[in-house]
């Protein structure tokens, strides 16, 4: 049995997969697709975001010259695109930051509770509470 390869339309940008290079019609289209140099299990393991990147980029690289001249500035000079993305990076960063701050809180603390059991400075009461026996 063959194995399925993934191939795009580079009019709308449909995507399907297909074993055989004449069943790869587009259903939108009604033109053949063009097959995508990355296997079938490789491109399933990309999330939507980077699929729908790389369709992105084999369309425009596929387009006409002036589409690519057309694009050309809106990818040097895509400053809010930009931005967003590094406010993304930003809060992702943040959350680990505070991940990571709570993880040495909890470890200060435990290292500070060895350290006053081992010098003697908790009661001896806290220790046995916690094995269940009475004062």
């Amino acid at each position: 049995m063959r194995e399925l390869s993934v191939y795009y339309c580079s009019k709308c940008g449909y995507y399907g997969y297909y074993q055989l290079q004449r069943n790869a019609v587009c259903p939108k289209c009604k033109v053949e697709m063009n097959a995508l140099s990355i296997s079938y299990q490789d491109f399933m393991d990309l999330s939507c975001e980077a699929r729908d990147e790389m369709l992105s980029l084999h369309i425009i690289e596929s387009s006409s010259p002036y589409v690519q001249r057309l694009l050309a500035p809106h990818k040097v000079n895509n400053n809010r695109e930009i931005i967003a993305r590094m406010g993304d990076r930003i809060t992702e960063l943040e959350i680990e930051n505070e991940k990571l701050n709570q993880t040495i809180e909890w470890m200060h603390q435990t290292i500070w509770e060895l350290v006053r059991k081992n010098k003697g400075m908790v009661p001896d009461d806290k220790t046995n509470s916690d094995k269940g026996i009475d004062p």
